[in-house]
């Protein structure tokens, strides 16, 4: 798996280049449209390769920490690889670990195709709750009924009343509905409706 390229860049559009290694071989990488490649430039890049059933795709990084950072939005469920990179590329490391400290979600619902639902989605599952981790446990200590902070904070996420009862049964019944973790048990939850 490609995880590395230098060469010369020999072909730009708005948000690829082609980079062709001493070799001779060149490779078409998706990049930031805000960095200004030149025609003939040397260039040393952090890839991050997809494969798919009928292609394979190429995205490219000035920053290890980047192309990281992409890897771990993957795993959000709802988050492809191109919604991963463009959120690298519109808002930069700083930012996003701002969001996710903050518990930040408008900073990623700002960035071009991603919903307000996934924004939220990012912050949860790359921070490891929902909001502040102590709203959630204070909220836990004043109310004692897990099922009710469940469907609350499925329903903060947008789902309908409907879906998130039918997946508590589907939850219970897969032995995941944990009630000693409501993160835990939202992020299984996340996982199920997402597939």
């Amino acid at each position: 798996m490609l995880a590395y390229l230098s060469g010369k860049v020999i072909a730009k559009t708005n948000s690829r280049i082609i980079i062709k290694l001493p070799s001779g071989v060149g490779y078409q990488v998706n990049v930031s449209p805000s960095k200004n490649y030149l025609q003939n430039e040397n260039i040393e890049i952090y890839i991050l390769e997809v494969q798919r059933d009928d292609k394979t795709e190429l995205f490219g990084f000035d920053q290890l920490d980047e192309k990281e950072w992409s890897e771990k939005l993957m795993k959000v469920s709802g988050v492809g690889p191109k919604s991963a990179a463009n959120v690298v590329f519109s808002l930069g490391i700083a930012q996003i670990m701002q969001g996710i400290a903050q518990s930040d979600s408008k900073i990623f619902a700002q960035v071009k195709g991603l919903g307000a639902k996934t924004a939220k989605k990012i912050v949860l599952e790359l921070k490891g709750s929902l909001a502040d981790v102590d709203e959630i446990n204070s909220r836990s200590e004043t109310n004692s009924n897990f099922a009710s902070e469940f469907v609350d904070t499925l329903s903060g996420l947008g789902y309908k009343r409907g879906e998130i009862v039918a997946l508590i049964s589907k939850l219970k019944k897969q032995k995941m509905w944990n009630e000693e973790d409501l993160v835990e048990t939202v992020r299984s939850g996340l996982k199920l409706l997402s597939r």
